[in-house]
């Protein structure tokens, strides 16, 4: 797939051992490489294809919803979009999984539009910047005895 140059790139070893993806990555994977190639694989007009489609439905109002979710501007058009979407991701979750069990998670997307009109576009109150903090956190050596990094980290030994 030929991508503009600002476009966020993925692993090259996507799906072998590439480590965890960062949030923007899940992001671009999903908005763009995902649909792109589930387009492509099901696009066939066989039996199996039928499923496919379904599965292929429900996805991308998923994707639809992260992306309205992840554009710069919003408004009450945008809020019940976003709405729209994830509502016929989740009834047609239930219906291809019956008896799937829906977790926090879903509940808390369904709160999304209330957030974009009280909060504004997500990108001013997401948590990308937390994340990477978390990430930068983890690949420091600890010798996991709690508070003596937390010590070390306020009052640097030099």
């Amino acid at each position: 797939m030929i991508k503009p140059s600002w476009l966020t790139s993925l692993p090259s070893n996507l799906g072998h051992s590439h480590g965890k993806l960062k949030s923007d990555q899940w992001r671009m994977l999903a908005t763009v490489y995902l649909q792109v190639s589930l387009v492509r694989l099901w696009h066939k007009n066989d039996r199996r294809s039928k499923d496919c489609k379904k599965i292929l439905s429900v996805t991308l109002a998923l994707i639809s919803a992260v992306a309205i979710a992840c554009c710069r501007t919003t408004s009450p058009a945008d809020a019940e979009s976003y709405m729209h979407y994830m509502k016929t991701y989740l009834d047609g979750l239930r219906d291809l999984i019956p008896g799937y069990k829906f977790l926090p998670n879903h509940h808390m997307a369904l709160h999304i539009p209330e957030y974009l009109l009280w909060y504004g576009p997500v990108h001013g109150w997401w948590t990308f910047p937390f994340e990477r903090l978390i990430g930068l956190l983890q690949r420091l050596p600890n010798n996991f005895k709690l508070g003596q990094f937390l010590f070390f980290f306020m009052y640097p030994l030099s």
